[in-house]
């Protein structure tokens, strides 16, 4: 009578091979839709984030009858000097961080300036979109150790450039939040559910260079605002004084001239934005560039279309 321990060894083996097979097979199937709902759940909080700063604006203007300065610095290569601070610090007393705010506000009262505020590398979660593996960036090149926490949540200040000619300091922009601004809701004639007010950029890693988008505390270059001059995730390059260019992602030329910086995420197909009413809606890449336009500008007269 023949052995049959080994055939029966190579049986069982071929079975292990299928079922590993089998469970390989399922994987891949299975992780496009985990890495959905992941996405979708990060798309999620960033909307929920946006909303959450879209009240603490509505807060800030309850209690001082306006929005606080997109930036206090003039734009651009006319840059004055002022304090480097933008309109991020002063609405955490009303998003719960009230003792952050009172630090910060101790420190730029006695003279400071952002650019050297001590904690500026604390990373406040409600300005980070999970979808963005370089959001929160505070490590900087070793030539800029000194540029703090990058969000990725900025304000509209135009449809067009952020200093143009004629307004090289980039204080007479049409958007909501630009340089110096003081805006009331009652100057967004245009009404605030057709008006921009946020939306997301990509926060882009230091290498040898350092790069400025989303930058909070040395905020002179629209660091920390955005455009409606192209639709979001465009391919036309940003321009700032200092900024990496990554194709597809966050492309970016060099210049101290024409700044300008477009909505961009993570996501697929769009970005998420917050209009001047507070109510967050996901804009597509594909949306109509005119239409588009005319929400970035607070008294334009522009007719809402669709979106």
């Amino acid at each position: 009578m023949k052995p049959t321990v080994s055939r029966s060894r190579g049986f069982t083996l071929i079975e292990l091979l299928v079922v590993i097979a089998i469970i390989a097979i399922l994987i891949g199937l299975l992780l496009p839709a985990v890495q959905k709902v992941r996405e979708a759940a990060a798309r999620m909080k960033c909307s929920n984030n946006l909303k959450q700063i879209a009240l603490a604006l509505h807060s800030h203007h309850d209690a001082y009858s306006n929005l606080p300065p997109g930036q206090w610095n003039t734009n651009g290569a006319n840059v004055t000097y002022y304090n480097r601070g933008c309109w991020v610090p002063h609405v955490w007393s009303f998003m719960e961080q009230d003792s952050a705010f009172r630090d910060y506000k101790t420190y730029m009262d006695a003279g400071g300036s952002a650019d050297s505020y001590p904690n500026a590398k604390r990373v406040f979660t409600g300005f980070v979109c999970p979808s963005d593996p370089f959001g929160g960036k505070i490590v900087t090149a070793a030539s800029f150790p000194n540029q703090g926490f990058h969000g990725n949540y900025v304000a509209c200040a135009a449809t067009t450039v952020f200093n143009p000619a004629g307004d090289s300091t980039g204080t007479k922009r049409d958007g909501i939040m630009y340089a110096q601004s003081k805006t009331r809701f009652a100057d967004v004639t245009d009404g605030l559910s057709n008006t921009l007010l946020l939306s997301e950029l990509n926060v882009v890693a230091d290498t040898t260079s350092h790069d400025i988008r989303g930058r909070y505390f040395n905020s002179y270059d629209g660091n920390c605002l955005f455009s409606t001059l192209n639709p979001p995730n465009t391919n036309v390059a940003d321009v700032d004084v200092n900024c990496i260019n990554v194709p597809g992602r966050a492309p970016c030329t060099v210049s101290g001239s024409n700044s300008v910086q477009h909505a961009r995420s993570s996501h697929t197909g769009g970005v998420n934005a917050t209009l001047g009413d507070g109510s967050v809606r996901f804009i597509p890449n594909g949306v109509d560039p005119t239409v588009y336009l005319g929400l970035g500008s607070r008294a334009g007269g522009e007719v809402a279309g669709s979106y």
